[in-house]
């Protein structure tokens, strides 16, 4: 190489920097995601998803404690846990939540490098989750079942794409693409809308081979895939009787009728086709979603008016086709749960990434490059989006003690004070809200311990469904505490299922004791301890 062959001293100079003010955004924007999911205020849902992480060493996910949703999600808050045992349960799962943010966006790059070819198609592909006010709102911020599916569905599509495109077959594509889809039906149920159209796909592509050839090449890793990632599933389906009343019967019978008979109590759901469509509204057609629909409509409209395709461009028109339908059937998959959620409608927006960047591929150059060009005011666009909430995150880092781990630890703290003179730690303290006394070391009973999800459906559960759960209803504390009875009774943020709890304490003696430290959206504490205890204040806030 010859001296002239060197690149100019000022244009390193400019790469060099290009590249640190890259590296520095791309830290910013992981600092001010981190903040705003720290800093977002405790769901209800929590209860569920992160007291299994300190329980599982106790009792069983289903005939041990009252669970209604596939495990994997579980699982992986108490993996992180187990992990990084220096760190509170919320932490470690919002830590969770977070992670699965980085391979979303991650494998959104990925996605719409590798099969657009272009860095500006992967960085609009990154961006798309980025631009949904849905995810950046209870859906993806809160440590739930509801985002960590979405790499999941995003790599298993991109993965059949890209196998399908490579024209060679290969076993380790299609193995992984349906490993990475099964892992996400064992994330939430629902993603389970996506495996019919790529399974379709498994024998009905690449066109002009034989079908035995599709089903050795294609249908078998992936299927095998598929199975290796379900086999945790399958285990629990055929040791746990009680794993399909937990996950099936729970929701098409007394999850419906508690929200039939409480739908004014929740402005957020919808219970018939109007609401619904209202929700899929606010989710598909706005921000990231609604943008990337129309770079991916953009482009298959210029696509189908150029000529002259060749043989890469018709496969990934064939890919498209099978990312759409399995967008299209969990779409439809969206709308059947009644009562439906914003969360319920998030999944199609993991295949618009893929969709989007076959589009482009399928372009011929001349509109390519034009519609490339176009990507970084897009991407801006979805920055603009998500830029008044990212910022709320970067504020919240400026006060880490105030973010929401932190403040429910310092309640735990609170708690774990007033029980040590008492010896609290001795037995059961009775609550719905389990993460406080479960952070504070505590001992809780198993029949709370997810929460009021159980004990709020009681009254619409059958007798013989009913005795599948470790559960326990207001007309069962006189049984359940008769043998252990609970040495404190933590109430104070939902006063109307709170109310047999307040009133067996005050019928057994117990005074109240406010604790301004276990405070968040739903109330604050009041920890109930029996007559004569030490930490005992007849002048408490009831």
């Amino acid at each position: 190489m010859s001296v002239t062959d060197l690149p100019a001293p000022r244009s390193l100079s400019r790469q060099a920097a290009l590249a640190a003010l890259a590296i520095g955004g791309l830290l910013l924007l992981g600092a001010a995601l981190y903040g705003r999911i720290m800093g977002f205020d405790l769901r209800r849902d929590e209860w569920m998803f992160v007291p299994p992480a300190a329980t599982l060493s106790d009792w069983p996910l289903y005939s041990g404690q009252f669970y209604n949703h596939v495990p994997y999600s579980a699982w992986a808050f108490r993996a992180v846990h187990l992990a990084l045992p220096g760190l509170d349960l919320l932490t470690s799962a919002r830590l969770t939540v977070f992670v699965a943010w980085i391979l979303l966006m991650g494998g959104g790059f990925w996605a719409g490098w590798r099969i657009a070819g272009s860095v500006r198609a992967g960085l609009f592909a990154a961006a798309i989750p980025l631009g949904s006010e849905t995810l950046l709102s209870q859906a993806g911020m809160a440590a739930t079942n509801n985002l960590l599916p979405l790499p999941f569905i995003l790599l298993g599509l991109a993965l059949f794409t890209m196998a399908h495109l490579s024209g060679r077959s290969p076993f380790g594509l299609y193995f992984a693409a349906g490993l990475s889809l099964s892992v996400a039906a064992g994330m939430k149920a629902s993603a389970i809308a996506f495996v019919p159209a790529v399974v379709a796909a498994c024998f009905l592509l690449p066109r002009g081979v034989p079908l035995a050839r599709r089903a050795r090449l294609t249908a078998l890793p992936v299927a095998l895939g598929g199975l290796v990632g379900a086999l945790p599933l399958i285990w629990l389906a055929l040791t746990e009787p009680t794993f399909f009343d937990h996950i099936l019967r729970y929701h098409s019978g007394p999850h419906v009728a508690y929200w039939q008979a409480n739908a004014a109590s929740e402005p957020g759901l919808a219970m018939g086709l109007p609401g619904k469509v209202q929700l899929a509204q606010g989710v598909w057609l706005a921000g990231g979603a609604i943008l990337g629909l129309f770079v991916a409509a953009m482009a298959w409209t210029m696509w189908s008016q150029s000529s002259g395709r060749d043989d890469d461009a018709a496969r990934a028109a064939q890919a498209a086709g099978v990312v759409a339908a399995a967008m299209g059937t969990a779409a439809a998959l969206a709308f059947v749960p009644t009562p439906a959620f914003p969360q319920y409608f998030i999944q199609p927006l993991a295949g618009l990434p893929v969709l989007a960047a076959l589009a482009i591929r399928a372009l011929p150059p001349a509109p390519r490059t034009v519609l490339l060009r176009a990507l970084p005011a897009a991407a801006v666009l979805m920055g603009a989006v998500a830029l008044p909430r990212l910022a709320t995150g970067l504020a919240d880092l400026r006060h880490p003690d105030l973010l929401t781990p932190a403040r429910l630890s310092h309640g735990a703290e609170a708690l774990a004070r007033l029980a040590a003179p008492d010896g609290l730690a001795a037995g059961p303290v009775a609550t719905l809200s389990p993460l406080y006394p479960l952070q504070a070391g505590l001992p809780i009973y198993p029949e709370f311990a997810t929460g009021p999800f159980a004990w709020r459906v009681a009254g619409h559960i059958d007798p013989a469904l009913r005795a599948s759960y470790v559960m326990a209803g207001p007309e069962d504390l006189a049984r359940l505490f008769g043998t252990r009875p609970p040495v404190a009774i933590l109430t104070g943020f939902d006063p109307a299922l709170e109310a047999p709890l307040e009133d067996y304490a005050r019928a057994h003696g117990y005074r109240p004791r406010a604790i301004p430290e276990i405070q968040d959206r739903y109330g604050t504490g009041t920890l109930w301890l029996p007559a004569g205890s030490t930490q005992d204040n007849p002048g408490g806030t009831p």
